[in-house]
């Protein structure tokens, strides 16, 4: 049972970790609205689609599974939450 308890800790740490560091790095480059809504799709997709990098240091494959997990979560979470930023017509 600890065996299994220890790998959800490991996945669990992982996915937080990633989540945190993907929110973060999105907040920066999206910060005050800024950038298309194209260019937050694109870097959405790239996100979902690649794996994740945000945490070389997590290297056991239930890391691994937590860090795309968490990065993949924060990456939609980002695009739904702020993509109302970005109207269809000009800014005034």
């Amino acid at each position: 049972m600890n065996g299994m308890n220890g790998e959800f800790q490991q996945y669990r740490f992982a996915r937080i970790e990633a989540q945190n560091i993907t929110r973060a790095r999105l907040e920066a480059q999206f910060k005050d609205g800024t950038g298309g809504l194209e260019e937050l799709e694109k870097a959405i997709e790239q996100l979902t689609m690649t794996e994740p990098t945000c945490t070389p240091w997590r290297t056991s494959e239930v890391e691994l599974a937590g860090s795309r997990d968490g990065t993949r979560m924060a990456a939609l979470e980002f695009y739904w939450a702020h993509r109302r930023w970005h109207p269809s017509t000009s800014e005034s």
